[in-house]
Parts: C-alpha cells; structure tokens; sequence
C-alpha cells in the first residue's frame, strides 16, 4: 500500500498509542464497581448525617488511561471517596482508617466483583482485582470548605496536615483546554452518527493531547523501568503537557511541540521547584522532588530522551525503522498494533469509541 511518510507516522503513532486505552469491558467493569460501592458506602454510614461521594479522577477521568508496564501491563484506575465530616470532626488518620475499615466490609460483601483490598498507600487504599488487569486507589477525602464546591482535603500519611486537592476542577481544567478540538472531532463523529453532538460522550473522540499524555506516560515507564523510585508522576506530565499543548498540526506536531515546551513551565522558587496545580494554588505537584535532587535531574534528562525518540521515529526513511524506533520508544505492543495498522485495509473504518468515559458529576453515597 503507498502511503506518505507523513501517513505513515500519522498511522504508527495514532495505533501505537491507541493500544495503550483500557478496553472498554474492563472500564465498564470499574465503573459499574463504584457504583455499587455507592449504594454501600451510603448504608454503611446510615446511622452519620454526612453524606459523601465516591467518583473517578486522575486518568480515569481525563481519558488518559495507560496499561502500566511495571504492573505488569495493569491499568491504574483512581477514585475519591469524600466523606462530608467537618474537619474538626475526624483527623487524618481516623479518617484513612474509617474509609479503610468500610472497604474492607464491602469487599467481604460483595465477593463476586473479585476485589481484593490488598495495599494502603501514602495517600490511598488499593483494590486488585482478583482476575482482570486494573486496579482502583481510593482516596479517601474531606469537603475543604475554604475552596469552593468541589475542592477536598486529603490524607497523607507523610504530611504533618491535611493535603489540598481538587480533581474535579482540575479534570474541567484540562478537558476545557483541548475543548476546541474535541468540538471539531465530535461534530464529525456526530454527523457520523446522525445524532446531536451535544449527546455524544466525550469517549467517542479522543484529541492529541489525550494521546499525547498517553505516549510520554508510556515513554516515561519505559525510560524509568529500573528507576522508580525517581519516575515522574502522571499529574506532573498532565500539567505541563496541557499546558504546553497547542492544537495545530497533526499528533506528531503536538507531541513533539509538547516534549519541547514542558520544561519551560517548571517554576524553580525559593529552592524548590514548583509546578502548581493550575486549580488549587495550595498544591505543588512536584511536592515529592523537595530533598530528592536526583528526581528533578532525571525529569529533564527523561524529556530530552524523549524528545530525542519521538524525532526519531518521524525521521525514519523505511517504515521497518520506523516501527524498530516505535518499539524502542512505546514498547513491542504498540509496534505491533502500529504493524497491523499500516496493512490493514484503508476501507475498513477504524473504531472511534476510544477513550474512558469521563462522568458528568459525583457518585453520591448519601
């Protein structure tokens, strides 16, 4: 088949990443799981007048999913679980072991989801699901009054006091900074499906900044394989890749634009680097980095390899480079769906339904 270095890349790149997305089952799955954990959470805490709400943030929300290679190729899905106390009402640690308690009793409960509360975190607790690929943090959170509806406070085990956070503004933060191309997308999707594009879920089209949080997230794995203990996390590379992000070109010219910028968008003040959450000024995401100079050093040594791969897969003459330099950069897997993109029939219409569901509001368990 005759196709242009440029169709090429558009072909290896768009397959390559799109073999990253949860499939839709396993989603539904997660989804259909918090649900119930809603209905028990709200009986659970039957006899206490707070309410609360258990919903989706992070990737889970933002569309930007990635099978993790250090856990095994596991999909990393994270949850709030808020519980509406005052905080004159509960402390930190009560609050950690009160949520842990109760989803101990759900999961004892509900044996058929095949969930497994099996780690507790600095900030969350760890479901694994018994057979599928993913599993669930739940953080476990408080109203932060002083922030507005949708702000929260939550647990750190190594904090000496509450931790500011706001996910939900933060994901209408990002998913409002690429709006304009899902706009365009979605209305082609739409026509498509002769329905009204206000009605379509925002998992029907996915944009190249989606798919580009997913290549650098992958990359990053890749690159930190052996190194974990200093591997950027994905809200650093969310932030700056959003606010890098310029909707022109195709998905190489806004990956590549991207890797270029995000370093210009990290603040060094005081000693300290700082990328603030965009929603939250209360919040460094790159609060970790404070004491560990090597994490900040490998962050930049990471972008300019990244850099560097991603150049190097668009200047490849013969598509069998171009694929050796997709595996060198994505992993095997990408390769492969890259591999079977490039042969597959160009008549044969691609599927669209790409990306996670990102929910309209909470979950309310009260």
């Amino acid at each position: 088949m005759n196709m242009s270095r440029d169709d090429r890349l558009a072909r290896v790149l768009g397959a390559g990443i799109e073999s990253f997305d949860i499939p839709e089952e396993q989603y539904l799955i997660a989804e259909a799981t918090y649900k119930v954990a809603c209905t028990f959470l709200r009986d659970y805490w039957a006899d206490n007048e707070a309410g609360g709400a258990l919903y989706p943030q992070g990737s889970m929300r933002l569309g930007t999913v990635t099978a993790l290679i250090h856990r095994r190729d596991e999909y990393d899905l994270d949850m709030v679980c808020r519980h509406d106390l005052d905080k004159t009402e509960t402390s930190r640690d009560d609050l950690k072991a009160d949520v842990g308690e109760a989803l101990k009793h759900f999961a004892k409960e509900h044996p058929e989801l095949g969930l497994t509360l099996d780690d507790e975190g600095r900030r969350c607790w760890t479901f694994q699901h018994d057979t599928l690929p993913f599993h669930m943090d739940i953080l476990p959170a408080i109203p932060n009054l002083e922030a507005g509806p949708n702000g929260i406070l939550v647990t750190d085990t190594q904090a000496s006091r509450w931790h500011h956070s706001a996910p939900i503004d933060y994901a209408d933060w990002f998913l409002d900074v690429q709006y304009d191309e899902w706009r365009a997308g979605a209305v082609r999707v739409a026509e498509n499906r002769q329905m009204d594009v206000e009605a379509l879920p925002r998992r029907f089209f996915k944009t190249t900044l989606q798919r580009t949080v997913q290549a650098l997230k992958r990359h990053r794995d890749i690159f930190f394989t052996d190194d974990l203990g200093n591997r950027p996390s994905s809200i650093i590379i969310t932030t700056l890749a959003a606010q890098s992000y310029e909707p022109r070109g195709g998905l190489f010219d806004v990956l590549h634009h991207v890797v270029e910028q995000m370093p210009t968008h990290v603040d060094y003040k005081l000693g300290r680097y700082v990328i603030a959450n965009p929603v939250e000024s209360g919040e460094n995401f790159a609060d970790r980095w404070i004491g560990h100079p090597a994490r900040p050093r490998r962050f930049f040594e990471w972008l300019e390899a990244a850099l560097r791969d991603f150049t190097a897969i668009a200047e490849a003459h013969h598509t069998d480079d171009m694929l050796a330099r997709t595996a060198h950069a994505l992993g095997s897997r990408p390769a492969a769906a890259a591999h079977d993109a490039l042969n597959a029939d160009p008549g044969v219409t691609r599927r669209l339904v790409v990306a996670a569901p990102v929910p309209a509001g909470n979950e309310r368990f009260a």
